[in-house]
């Protein structure tokens, strides 16, 4: 009973019923239709019968008419195969993208550092493979199961109907196919989870390559990561292999039973054509019908361990149903048209309990006021970045939006909104700069395009290009100069017109009169943005209203004349 339970996940049955609940009407017609298709090859046989008969007896008034019932079935058929083609493939697009946006929604609302625990390349596997896997077994796998089961039911009253002794040996060694096939499940299941994980292994592992082409090729790379995606693709191999050599053994039983069925109803049919006892017409229709009986079995035998694999597949897309979803907290209704600050209080926090990155860390960043955060590589100040964007939860501590009204509101993930970020690297999508750039905004007009790449000082560069705004550019700014894709980050993230902007190292491509115009730019906006911005670059340092560092976990403001004295010492 347990490996029964372990088989029959009767949550995770329940979960592909609700997958398909919305499309019930396109699958009942996907399932009438293979209803039709699979009863219509009985009536044939039921036709060719009598057609056969009236030909030996030479009567060939009625047989015309047979013929051409006969061929009114066959064109039936053909139409019918064409409309459930059709259908099936429809709802099985329509299906799966629905499926895909719906799970790209669940990872949005996922907290980032329980999300961030899975590799690209695995979740990518889930999107597409697994998703797949998933739609072909609703759309067609199962409608397919019940049509046969229909179909069976139908031939083997037929042929009870012409022969009992016939059906009994038409119908003895089908169940017995079906049983082995439902116990091989288990281990087919096993092999599918084993073969998904490995395919995200080998596709998160290319996709990494595909990615940091650049890096390949300038540290000569190439043979050592053809050497370990070749390891990964042989794990993978293996279990495709244990897995189809149990299918094959599988098909071996499955085939041996068909035949042997079939083979017992030809035997006896022959035998009863012997005896006179049968016409050729019937002994026709009982081969068949016996394929109408065989052929459910043998199908349904091949076609449950692909529900089994599929169930595989939903239960690594229902692991993420079991991740922690971002908290949603309610507070006091603040506009983004408020000038607004920040204020962190007493916070601590550690990837690992016991080494903490930040350590009762306080700050208070007034509206309006442009601050720069310094320190080291890895002192956590992109930590503490993620933590105003509520992507990281404090240990210890809490975390404020401040306004003029004095109101405070806990940060969280639907205070997201008043804040504009800038990220470390190059974070452009492959299209035209104008949707880059509209990403920050999307119904911005075209001057607000403009306005907020002059600010970035970014539309003097844009105006040089072929087709300005419109100019197409590659993947993560591919055409562009480092320098210029971050000027088009910063202005994505003005054009937001967020109160508060977030810059990560977003100006360390630019020279350091270009930084120094962009922060200009920023503090002259109107209304006033708040801006807090990790530098290391002294000369900006003039523009900001305070300057902290971080180090060793904790936060202390920086006097700006400490960095002048050393400047001019220096000098």
């Amino acid at each position: 009973m347990k490996k029964l339970k372990k088989i029959m996940n009767f949550n995770t049955y329940y979960w592909l019923i609700k997958c398909a609940k919305p499309y019930t009407g396109s699958l009942f017609l996907i399932f009438l239709l293979n209803i039709l298709l699979s009863t219509t090859p009985i009536a044939m046989a039921i036709v060719s019968r009598q057609l056969i008969d009236l030909a030996v007896e030479k009567d060939l008034k009625h047989a015309s008419m047979y013929i051409a019932i006969f061929s009114v079935l066959l064109l039936l058929q053909i139409g019918l195969s064409g409309v459930s083609t059709m259908i099936t493939t429809r709802v099985s697009e329509v299906m799966g993208n629905r499926m895909q946006r719906e799970f790209l929604h669940r990872l949005y609302s996922i907290e980032w550092s329980a999300l961030n625990k899975y590799h690209s390349g695995d979740v990518l596997t889930r999107l597409t493979s697994d998703i797949g896997n998933i739609v072909g077994v609703l759309v067609s796998i199962i409608p397919n199961i019940f049509s046969l089961g229909i179909q069976l039911i139908v031939a083997f009253i037929t042929l009870l109907y012409f022969d009992p002794m016939l059906a009994a040996f038409a119908f003895v060694v089908g169940p017995v196919s079906v049983i082995c096939s439902w116990l091989f499940g288990r281990k087919l299941k096993k092999f599918q989870h084993f073969i998904q994980s490995a395919e995200s292994r080998c596709r998160a592992y290319m996709h990494e390559l595909v990615r940091h082409m650049l890096i390949i090729k300038t540290f000569e790379h190439n043979e050592i990561s053809l050497k370990r995606l070749s390891q990964y693709q042989q794990d993978k191999l293996q279990w495709v292999i244990r897995r189809n050599n149990l299918s094959v053994a599988t098909n071996f039983v499955l085939s041996s039973g068909y035949w042997v069925g079939y083979f017992l109803a030809f035997g006896w049919g022959a035998y009863r054509l012997s005896l006179g006892s049968t016409s050729f017409g019937t002994f026709t229709a009982f081969l068949q019908l016996v394929g109408q009986v065989q052929g459910p079995f043998s199908t349904l035998s091949r076609t449950l361990p692909q529900v089994i694999s599929a169930m595989a597949s939903a239960e690594r897309l229902i692991e993420f149903e079991g991740l922690e979803i971002e908290e949603k907290r309610k507070g006091p209704a603040l506009y983004s048209s408020e000038i607004l600050g920040v204020c962190m209080e007493r916070v601590s926090f550690g990837y690992k309990r016991e080494k903490q990155i930040l350590s009762d860390v306080s700050l208070t960043v007034n509206p309006g006021e442009i601050v720069a955060l310094i320190g080291a590589s890895g002192e956590g100040k992109t930590t503490l970045i993620r933590m105003l964007l509520s992507l990281l939860q404090p240990a210890d501590g809490k975390i404020y939006l401040t306004g003029k009204s004095n109101r405070l509101r806990p940060v969280s993930a639907d205070t997201r909104i008043f804040f504009s970020y800038v990220p470390q690297g190059n974070t452009l999508f492959s299209g035209t700069i104008a949707e880059n750039l509209r990403i920050g905004c999307p119904n911005a007009s075209e001057e607000e395009l403009i306005d907020s790449a002059k600010v970035a000082c970014a539309w003097e560069f844009i105006q040089s290009l072929p087709e300005g705004l419109n100019t197409m550019i590659g993947e993560g700014g591919l055409g562009l100069s480092e320098g210029q894709a971050q000027r088009l980050s910063i202005a994505r993230a003005i054009l937001k017109k967020a109160p508060i902007l977030l810059l990560d190292e977003a100006t360390s491509a630019l020279d350091h009169q270009t930084e120094q115009a962009v922060l200009e730019n920023i503090r002259q906006l109107r209304p006033a943005r708040t801006c807090i911005a990790i530098t290391h670059r002294i000369t900006v340092f003039d523009i900001c209203d305070h300057i902290y560092r971080l180090s060793e976990g904790i936060l202390l403001e920086q006097k700006a004349d400490t960095f002048h004295s050393r400047r001019y010492a220096n000098g």
